[in-house]
């Protein structure tokens, strides 16, 4: 029986901002290889997002959502 590799990956999409100044969050799932990116529903601005940890800082109501 072989090994399987799993890891996710939350993200923001920079490059798709809405009216409102907010970005939707995705989550990259790859398995052996394989990656798929589906979004989550929640959406923060660019700078409440913190990359180095994949996470929402505490600057609005939904931070502890994500």
């Amino acid at each position: 029986m072989s090994r399987s590799t799993f890891s996710i990956l939350p993200y923001i999409n920079r490059q798709k901002v809405k009216a409102d100044g907010t970005a939707n969050i995705l989550c990259r799932i790859t398995v052996d290889g394989k990656s798929a990116a589906i979004s989550t529903g929640i959406s923060c601005t660019p700078q409440e997002w913190n990359a180095k940890k994949g996470e929402v800082r505490n600057a609005r109501d939904n931070g502890r959502l994500a």
